[in-house]
């Protein structure tokens, strides 16, 4: 064994601000929990997005994620460079080829006083890819090559034949059938967080439904939630590293009019708003304005369950008519950029130094010539024009994005007719779930910093593959490069995924990227330490607060 000991090393921050606005620290009818500390500050955020699960086995967005990150904690986090860190698993052994990991476990407990146990992660994991379950990332265990995951997942195997083991309370054996490079990095998400069995059973069909039905290991506390309108955290003062931990409070509201949210920050209401359009023109230049370029991709999921999908002339005039640098330029005005394929720009780095986007170059194009042209034989191939219902979150800018695609398609494919369908994100992602749409503008976060977090999304079967793409040559050339021989040499690997990404978005345009999203925000200035990841999960865990 190769030894790698990473040992936790404790800071102890006093921040206490007076004058910020507080309440006293209550465990708002929380399971257990110590949140009579003495921080006393607060930070209130704005999202236009509404908390759809606190579940993190069936979380599939990064509302819930980011609230997720809050209370539960992992066997490691990332840091503010998006390295993986210790975290309840304060130091780790390798064997030599890559394929045994032992985690030894800190002292750390649930907000109920019972310990957090290697057995905790055996049950959540197990659960995580129990069919019974019926979890969207179920596939994640098969992503880091986790021993018997496929065969567990597709029922041939018992849930005990996975490849975690608790060897004691503290000590953690995860055995993988080939190395994962991005292992330690990818612990850090919500789906691979312990679960308590004991406390999960007793709940039943209740967990996670209300604060009341949820403890936790993590460093807040939920305290209230009323879906639609807001949710909070208060500090567990009981976290194995509650000494770490700066702002007593954190609270979200659910606002959709940046308007109105611009209105509650300028009040003093608010701590942190997410801007678009014309309101970063208005706000660009003053203090407490920020502004980055995210790993969330947006695209066109195309649903090849309709007929006038399934023609390729069809996706290929759709794919040349969107006109991506206006719709990040001047459409969103907040620092996207046109996406020039599936996979993000700033996300990984190659065997040879390369940033991917580098190596894979452009592969989306804006022409409406070659637009009108490939719709033409779309119209010849089936006979009739196309009516295409797109369909959309309900944010001001899932609004602008989608009229102006709308604009697109039907001026550079005449007698395309494009209905806008606007829905709540919760009720979007359920009607992707379920097939049940033509066109939806939908976006993925990266888990971790590989091309393949993209990519696995078009596999055949893959969960995430709401729209049923299929394609051999696609097919083949990511499993070649996932799990064949290619596997094990990294620029081969490397070279595999450039060519599945060309399949996929310039051959078949069995997807339109549409965007990469940007970040433009107003903060308080008095609020520092929000970590933004490139891939993986934004982090409001360690927060200040002057």
């Amino acid at each position: 064994m190769k030894k790698l000991k990473l040992l936790i090393v404790s800071t102890l921050v006093f921040a206490l601000v007076a004058g910020c606005s507080s309440k006293p620290a209550t465990n708002g009818g929380t399971e257990g929990g110590n949140t009579d500390g003495t921080g006393n500050s607060k930070v209130v955020v704005a999202t236009d997005t509404d908390l759809s699960t606190m579940d993190h086995h069936l979380a599939t967005d990064g509302t819930s994620f980011i609230a997720q990150t809050l209370v539960f904690s992992g066997l490691t986090e990332l840091d503010e460079n998006n390295m993986p860190i210790p975290e309840i698993a304060e130091s780790w052994d390798i064997n030599e080829d890559g394929t045994v990991y032992t985690f030894h476990l800190a002292d750390a407990k649930w907000s109920n006083g019972t310990p957090v146990t290697a057995n905790d992660f055996v049950y959540g994991w197990q659960r995580l890819i129990d069919q019974a379950t019926a979890s969207e990332y179920a596939f994640i265990l098969s992503t880091i090559t986790l021993k018997n995951a496929d065969a567990v997942a597709a029922g041939e195997l018992p849930l005990e034949e996975l490849g975690v083991k608790a060897l004691d309370d503290k000590t953690l054996e995860v055995t993988l059938d080939a190395p994962c490079d991005f292992l330690l990095g990818l612990l850090a998400f919500p789906s691979f967080f312990p679960l308590n069995q004991e406390y999960y059973e007793a709940q039943g069909d209740q967990y996670a439904k209300t604060p009341q039905n949820m403890i936790y290991n993590g460093p807040y506390l939920m305290t209230a939630w009323t879906p639609g309108n807001s949710y909070a955290f208060t500090k567990n003062n009981d976290y194995f590293k509650a000494d770490t931990i700066d702002v007593n409070d954190i609270d979200f509201k659910f606002i959709q009019d940046t308007q109105s949210a611009m209105l509650e920050y300028q009040s003093g209401n608010l701590d942190v708003v997410k801007l678009s359009g014309e309101m970063v023109d208005a706000y660009k230049d003053q203090e407490g304005f920020t502004n980055r370029l995210q790993g969330y991709l947006w695209y066109l999921s195309l649903n090849f369950d309709i007929p006038e999908l399934q023609n390729q002339n069809l996706r290929k005039a759709m794919m040349y008519a969107v006109d991506r640098e206006t719709i990040a330029n001047n459409v969103l005005k907040d620092g996207s950029v046109a996406a020039d394929g599936i996979i993000p720009i700033e996300l990984a780095t190659g065997p040879d130094g390369k940033e991917y986007r580098a190596t894979a170059g452009k592969i989306t194009e804006y022409d409406p010539a070659k637009a009108k042209e490939y719709y033409e034989k779309a119209k010849a191939d089936l006979g009739k024009d196309v009516t295409i219902d797109l369909l959309f979150e309900d944010t001001e800018a899932g609004k602008s994005v989608a009229e102006y695609i709308q604009n697109n398609l039907e001026t550079n494919c005449p007698g395309m007719t494009v209905t806008l369908n606007s829905k709540p994100k919760k009720t979007r992602l359920q009607m992707m779930q379920n097939g049940e749409y033509q066109v939806a503008l939908h976006r993925w976060g990266p888990d971790y910093a590989d091309p393949q977090t993209y990519l696995d999304l078009f596999l055949v079967g893959a969960s995430n593959n709401y729209g049923k793409y299929e394609s051999q040559a696609y097919q083949d050339l990511v499993l070649e490069a996932t799990q064949g021989e290619s596997a094990k040499d990294s620029q081969a690997r490397w070279d595999l995924l450039v060519q599945a990404e060309k399949v996929l978005v310039g051959d078949d345009a069995g997807v339109i990227p549409v965007y990469q999203n940007g970040g433009a925000m107003m903060i308080t200035p008095a609020v520092e330490g929000i970590e933004f990841h490139s891939a993986g999960v934004d982090s409001y865990r360690h927060m200040t607060r002057k």
